[in-house]
């Protein structure tokens, strides 16, 4: 979601903008008005100079202003509107129309102030000069053509060879032409320079220095711009990518190296996405990627492809990766279909980006909550799924190592319940009470959490007061209430050694003790960087060991078969 100060940047950024376009349409329209203002003076101080003897002539002006007068009306109605796409961008028909009534008024007023003896030829100047501000120097070249071919014409139709006078009126309109020329040359190509210059200031802005893509600034923008095009027939897929033990290469082999590696992934991610995709540096390792027009399915098929090119790709020190590779996790969400705000968006993405590094990293996971699955199903009742997620957004503010501890422990019990056959109502209860077992760990300080070596007694008792805070904060909850014995009895130990109570053997309840062993083999294989075949036989050794002291032996003997024979469960 978007900070205050990024809000803040971002309107005076939209601010500045808009007050750009806004002074260069004035500017126009100024310059507009002052043309057909100069044609109504032109053609009453013709009038004004005319013999009223003339009445012909007379009727011949009066007609003239007042269809310049209908002209300006009309005009002024037309453009009162501000909008910064008619300044800024390339010029469409209306700009066309609007040129051509100008052109119109030019010929009136020449045509009533004596054709090639009018003075009032220098308005061609003023319309030149309104095309380069609006457009740049293409289109007023064309203006000055326009007018150029109107002058000479009248030169050539209306010349009397014979008159001395005529042929230094042609001379004096040859210098202007090219003084047109002249003008809508330097003057057009100045204001594309300083547009130019404008836009790769913008660019400049909206980039990432190391890696050449768009930074988190843009990314922000971007997104909100296109979930607000978006409409019941568009979605937008957002892709969260994160490099796995990224900080595990900057360690080992230094900053720079760590900022080259960061350069080669955004080419890569260049590289593998779509024309009309954005990919951005979200900030640090992570990466992000809109994919507007794009549905669940292929924005995880676009996923792969980037998957599967890193993990593919050299990058040079990658040997001394974990897993002896450079490789990715992407987490993927749909607007509107999944998320229902960009901050939602957000929040799902990150959710199944951290659920793809919670399940063993290189890999390609789409934001999917068993919780919603089980209240799909009506397996589930309203009341609990909204408590159980207010719930988990707090162990997920609180602690992320934790909240994927949990995720992973939630998709042992459900595989593990059905290989115990326990009834439909018992398989979703257990994996509720995986939801909630760790609730407790709320209320203690992240140091103890995060602590990497044994902890002191100290450190030790705040630690397993998280059975009994678990007890506490979901004992308010009415819908709760029937989860709390797996949440206080969790760490009981077979052999009656455990906590809060001492429980032992049957005394604790089976649930309780089926979610210990799924906990206690999870707890002990995510603390190593890599999840090897190596880790998880020492994890599975070490429940055998603690077989009928710390976990029921017949349930270890159960897990460990499911294991065996399925071990593509993580």
């Amino acid at each position: 979601m978007e900070n205050s100060k990024q809000v803040y940047d971002k309107n005076k950024r939209q601010e500045y903008d808009n007050k750009r376009y806004e002074n260069v349409f004035k500017l126009i329209i100024i310059l507009k008005i002052m043309y057909i203002v100069l044609a109504l003076i032109s053609t009453f101080s013709t009038i004004k100079s005319t013999s009223f003897q003339v009445k012909d002539n007379i009727y011949m002006i009066s007609a003239i202003a007042c269809i310049i007068a209908i002209m300006m009306n009309y005009y002024l109605s037309w453009s009162s509107n501000y909008s910064k796409d008619r300044v800024y961008e390339k010029s469409k028909t209306r700009d066309y129309i609007e040129s051509f009534v100008l052109m119109i008024i030019f010929v009136l007023v020449i045509s009533a102030t004596g054709l090639q003896t009018s003075d009032y030829k220098i308005l061609s100047i003023l319309a030149v000069i309104i095309g380069a501000i609006q457009f740049g120097q293409k289109y007023s070249v064309g203006v000055s053509i326009c007018y150029s071919s109107i002058i000479m014409a009248i030169d050539l139709l209306f010349n009397k060879p014979s008159a001395e006078a005529s042929v230094i009126y042609l001379e004096k309109d040859i210098v202007l032409t090219a003084v047109l020329f002249i003008i809508s040359i330097v003057l057009g190509m100045y204001v594309d320079t300083e547009r130019q210059y404008f836009k790769e200031l913008k660019k400049v802005a909206n980039m990432d220095e190391l890696t050449g893509i768009h930074n988190h600034r843009y990314f922000q923008d971007a997104l909100t711009r296109l979930i607000e095009e978006c409409n019941d027939n568009t979605e937008v897929s957002l892709l969260f990518m994160d490099i796995d033990y990224f900080k595990h290469y900057n360690d080992t082999h230094g900053h720079q190296a760590g900022d080259l590696l960061l350069r080669e992934v955004g080419d890569i991610l260049k590289a593998c996405i779509r024309n009309g995709d954005i990919v951005s540096r979200y900030g640090g390792e992570e990466f992000a990627v809109i994919l507007p027009n794009t549905g669940q399915q292929h924005a995880i098929r676009v996923g792969e492809r980037i998957r599967k090119k890193i993990e593919e790709s050299y990058f040079k020190g990658q040997e001394s990766q974990p897993n002896k590779n450079l490789t990715m996790s992407i987490g993927v969400s749909t607007y509107p279909k999944v998320a229902n705000s960009k901050y939602d968006l957000i929040s799902t993405a990150d959710h199944a980006l951290y659920k793809a590094k919670a399940f063993n990293r290189n890999r390609v996971e789409h934001y999917h909550s068993i919780l919603d699955e089980l209240y799909e199903n009506n397996q589930v009742n309203k009341e609990v799924l909204d408590n159980l997620k207010k719930l988990m957004r707090m162990i997920n503010q609180k602690d992320k190592y934790t909240y994927g501890h949990v995720e992973r422990v939630v998709k042992y019990c459900k595989y593990f319940g059905g290989y115990l056959r326990l009834s439909p109502k018992e398989q979703i209860d257990l994996q509720i009470g995986a939801y909630l077992h760790d609730i407790g760990k709320f209320d203690i300080s992240k140091e103890v959490l995060n602590k990497r070596n044994n902890l002191n007694s100290e450190e030790f008792e705040a630690f397993k007061s998280h059975s009994m805070n678990g007890e506490i904060i979901i004992k308010e909850i009415e819908c709760l209430k029937p989860f709390i014995p797996m949440v206080k009895y969790h760490h009981e130990r077979y052999d009656g050694k455990g906590y809060p109570e001492g429980l032992k053997a049957e005394e604790i309840p089976y649930l309780a003790r089926v979610l210990a062993i799924v906990d206690s083999f999870d707890s002990m294989i995510s603390t190593e960087t890599y999840i090897s075949e190596k880790v998880k036989d020492s994890a599975i050794a070490s429940l055998l060991a603690d077989s009928g002291k710390a976990f029921d032996p017949q349930l270890v003997e159960l897990f460990v078969e499911m294991l065996n024979k399925n071990g593509k469960i993580v």
